[in-house]
């Protein structure tokens, strides 16, 4: 498997571009099968939390396997560390952008992949950027794949960011609002002791809504695990063995967003998000909120 890493500006709400750099582990020969997964890390995590799951991926299943390193965590809080975020924080907006302009990137620096399989895996906050993905780009995934993932800002969460939000601010990060836009079939793991972020309050719900709204969605429920799933089991091997199965998934039968430059609207109460991927990722035309 081959390694490198990139930088791209992605869009900001500021008069300036802010750069993005991504960890993209690879196949040693893609091919016209290669397809290509985002693996997004955790609050205050950084672009190498999942290398362990890209190393057991890339060859294995044929994808191009990138994770960004979003704005306001990791390296781009703590240039020694690596870890921690900033206050205030953004908490899943421009994150979401951040991660998916890094998709937009891979698949321009590996043009001859198979658009077809394009997948995501993220844990915690990682999971609810990648759940948040889904909706911003409804079709572009073949699947999503979540572990002890964030479904909204819950009140411990919105305390830690120190800042504070607007109606449709929390609108747009609470994936249950906006549930019925996800058009991939759906995994999810958690552990039934999570004290950061609580299975009853994130995954059941949401596992339901998914349900009532006829999605496809497959769970595990970790009996006794923490946020990190153990003692039950390491997040790693509750990867091998969901990830088998999620690869199974038929694929895409989309156009992805990127390639049809879709309008995508996204209501948020009193405004209405739209999204035009037809913008190159640092555009400041890239999303534009209206009222309704």
């Amino acid at each position: 498997m081959k390694k490198i890493e990139f930088t791209f500006y992605s869009v900001n709400a500021e008069p300036y571009l802010k750069p993005v750099t991504a960890l993209v582990i690879a196949p040693d020969k893609p091919d016209k099968n290669t397809g290509v997964m985002l693996f997004c890390h955790g609050w205050g995590g950084n672009r190498f939390q999942h290398q362990d799951k890209m190393e057991f991926t890339a060859d294995a299943f044929n994808l191009v396997c990138v994770s960004p390193e979003y704005r306001q965590s990791g390296y781009d809080f703590d240039p020694v560390r690596g870890l921690g975020w900033d206050i205030p924080y953004d908490a899943g907006f421009m994150q979401v952008f951040d991660t998916l302009n890094t998709l937009r990137k891979a698949l321009e620096l590996y043009p001859g992949v198979n658009r077809k399989r394009i997948f995501a895996y993220g844990g915690s906050q990682g999971g609810h950027i990648v759940l948040l993905s889904s909706i911003f780009a409804p079709d572009t995934f073949a699947f999503i794949y979540t572990s002890s993932a964030m479904t909204h800002l819950d009140e411990p969460k919105i305390a830690i960011t120190g800042r504070t939000f607007s109606a449709e601010e929390l609108s747009v990060r609470n994936v249950m609002e906006h549930a019925r836009m996800i058009r991939c079939p759906v995994f999810m793991e958690h552990g039934t002791a999570d004290e950061n972020v609580s299975c009853d309050t994130h995954a059941r719900p949401l596992e339901a809504s998914l349900r009532e709204l006829g999605k496809t969605v497959t769970t595990k429920y970790y009996e006794g695990g923490l946020h990190s799933l153990e003692p039950a089991i390491t997040k790693l091997e509750a990867y091998k063995a969901m990830i088998p199965a999620a690869l199974k998934t038929p694929v895409n039968p989309r156009t992805d967003d990127f390639l049809a430059g879709t309008e995508v609207k996204i209501h948020c109460g009193a405004k209405l998000l739209q999204i035009d991927w037809s913008q190159p990722p640092e555009s400041i035309k890239l999303f534009t909120w209206k009222e309704e």
